[in-house]
């Protein structure tokens, strides 16, 4: 396969190595999206606070989402959906983040921030809502991966797999019409949106979601995430090898890998990357490890209405 230029409407923030390689300046990528959808304060406010869920009070959460109408709303739906619904119905937002937790809470807050402002614009050219259905799968099954490893921060896992993909929100946000034809190259030659990207010369969505995060000052385990999430091999990755932010990394790898191997959503391609027995090792799993965890995950989408009604 040989590289296909697309018509690079940014060329502002791109540059050419001596060898004529296109470099993209992607601080100044990510700066110039005036489409993405900026995360609200109160957004940021919660990530923040549950980052130091030991000092939240549930008050701090209540008066901040008072404030947003839409956030409300949704928190209420998600806590009345099927699985939380079953223990309680939920008539105030005080009973709803007394239910679900602040840690949900915030997951619901990201979701609902990302999805009310993409679902609709962008429909036409690019399923959405397959998207965020890929986005939430991985986020789920991320954290019942952690469980598994016995992390007790195992809802950080769930935030970096909802947002692990963030950089193709930023690039399509840039430039629609060259990431469709991104897509289509992936789906046509059965290989990942990054290895189209590649071909194309287009703006990398892991380095572009990484400065979209240092961008909104996310903790630097989610930039990471969205930055590695196609590097297997850890001395590959731009940390130390004992890094505690590898495992972050893995844990969204593996999660990704069953994702796709399950079938849930379209990230705009199904191609599923080698490596996987790399993360195994790395992460102390074996093979029963993962068939036993897959299982698990088949349950948990299941389970899991209340994330997936924001796609209803």
């Amino acid at each position: 396969m040989t590289k296909q230029n697309l018509n690079h409407k940014n060329s502002t923030f791109t540059k050419f190595d001596m060898d004529g390689n296109i470099r993209h300046d992607y601080n100044s990528l990510a700066d110039s999206i005036t489409s993405l959808p900026v995360l609200s304060s109160s957004v940021i406010q919660l990530v923040s606070f549950t980052e130091k869920s030991n000092e939240t009070d549930i008050d701090d959460v209540l008066s901040i989402i008072n404030e947003d109408q839409s956030l409300t709303s949704h928190v209420l739906r998600v806590a009345n959906a099927s699985k939380y619904a079953k223990m309680v119905k939920s008539d105030t937002l005080t009973d709803a983040i007394q239910l679900l937790g602040l840690e949900k809470v915030r997951d619901v807050a990201l979701a609902s921030s990302f999805m009310g402002n993409l679902l609709d614009p962008y429909s036409k050219g690019f399923d959405w809502q397959a998207f965020w259905e890929h986005s939430i799968s991985v986020g789920i099954i991320s954290s019942l991966i952690a469980k598994f490893l016995g992390r007790e921060d195992f809802e950080k896992f769930y935030t970096a797999g909802l947002l692990h993909d963030m950089g193709k929100v930023g690039a399509f946000c840039l430039d629609e019409k060259n990431m469709l034809l991104v897509a289509k190259k992936a789906r046509e030659h059965k290989i990942s949106m990054l290895q189209a990207e590649l071909m194309t010369e287009a703006p990398r969505h892991d380095l572009l979601g990484h400065a979209i995060c240092e961008r909104w000052n996310l903790p630097e385990y989610i930039g990471q995430v969205c930055r590695n999430h196609h590097t297997v091999s850890r001395n590959q990755r731009n940390l130390s090898e004992t890094d505690s932010q590898n495992e972050f990394i893995d844990v969204v790898i593996l999660a990704n890998h069953l994702v796709r191997k399950i079938g849930l959503g379209y990230s705009g391609h199904n191609s599923i990357e080698n490596g996987i027995e790399e993360v195994l090792e790395y992460l102390g799993l074996d093979d029963q490890d993962l068939k036993e965890i897959e299982e698990l995950a088949k349950n948990e989408i299941k389970q899991s209405g209340g994330m997936m009604e924001l796609l209803a």
